[in-house]
């Protein structure tokens, strides 16, 4: 008896592009790839067309830009050295993802590492970068060579690495753009060393983007960011960049368009108000306030100062 076996074909994995792929492209598509190219409007344009993102309620969705997430998109790419504060669940990692991304597919031969305060804070970066590329039509995105979770490589010889942050983390690597998240929540110690380590790995002209929402006075996202808002020379004019060479940015809740009052005093409720302040106002100890006293003088105070204030 003769058994006829049908094998079946194999699936084509159409989740990435093959690597070194000849494709034909019309000539919309070769507008829309050269817009995406563009070293200076480049990442912009992706990300307004092409960067879809999971939103947790309303599933699959192209992503649409908030005011300040255009803002911080301009400090991460218009600035060699960038730090970044922001309050919780503002879109930050979700932004860093897309512009990584970008940055991989349409910037050849780049170095790029992701360095999270936890190990699921990487993966978490990692999936949104791979569901964003998964996402992109064939005609925008790199042909991928390996494709995994903790790292991505390109055709065009650019990489994305991920990695907890730790002492040696990036020691040895030629980085062309470190993307550092939650710095201020990595023990002050292992941050430290860390940033001693990385920081001889920039000095070739490496970028370096940090964002994190502000834990305490004196760790190391505190002591960059303090010397990134000190604007000015020794003669005393100001600076676009801080003394360190960072460009900072801040958002707190409140440009978040989809939070109001009522948000904001259910969230108080739920965490607190000390815990409020710090992670959604981004307030802090010596976090430096105006305020109007009732003489009606305007004075600089810390919030420690203001407190000591307020009690007395």
């Amino acid at each position: 008896m003769s058994i006829n076996i049908c094998m079946a074909k194999p699936i084509e994995n159409n989740l990435t592009k093959k690597p070194h792929r000849r494709m034909q492209m019309t000539q919309q598509q070769i507008i829309e790839f050269s817009l995406c190219a563009d070293p200076e409007t480049g990442p912009d344009y992706f990300l307004r067309n092409f960067f879809y993102i999971q939103h947790p309620t309303r599933g699959r969705q192209k992503f649409v830009p908030f005011d300040y997430q255009e803002e911080l998109l301009k400090n991460y790419h218009n600035f060699r050295f960038s730090i970044n504060m922001l309050g919780r669940q503002m879109g930050k990692s979700t932004l860093a993802a897309g512009y990584l991304l970008w940055y991989a597919m349409f910037v050849s031969d780049s170095t790029i590492l992701v360095a999270s305060n936890k190990y699921t804070g990487a993966q978490e970066i990692m999936q949104r970068i791979r569901y964003a590329y998964e996402n992109c039509p064939d005609h925008i995105r790199a042909g991928v060579v390996d494709y995994n979770k903790g790292s991505i490589t390109f055709d065009n010889d650019s990489r994305i690495v991920s990695a907890t942050t730790t002492e040696t983390t990036g020691r040895g690597m030629s980085i062309s753009l470190l993307y550092c998240d939650e710095l201020a929540f990595v023990r002050p110690t292992i941050a430290k060393e860390f940033w001693t380590s990385i920081s001889p790995t920039l000095s070739t002209g490496g970028k370096a983007i940090i964002t994190s929402t502000p834990n305490n006075d004196e760790d190391q996202f505190a002591d960059i960011w303090k010397e990134a808002n000190k604007k000015f020379d020794s003669f005393g004019n100001e600076t676009p960049l801080g003394r360190n060479g960072f460009s900072p940015f801040l958002a707190t809740w409140d440009r978040h368009p989809e939070r109001d009052k009522d948000w904001a005093e259910r969230e108080m409720a739920s965490v607190g108000i000390d815990r409020f302040r710090r992670e959604h106002n981004c307030l802090v100890g010596d976090t430096t306030v105006k305020i109007k006293l009732l003489s009606g003088e305007i004075k600089l105070m810390s919030i420690i100062e203001l407190r000591n204030y307020l009690s007395s």
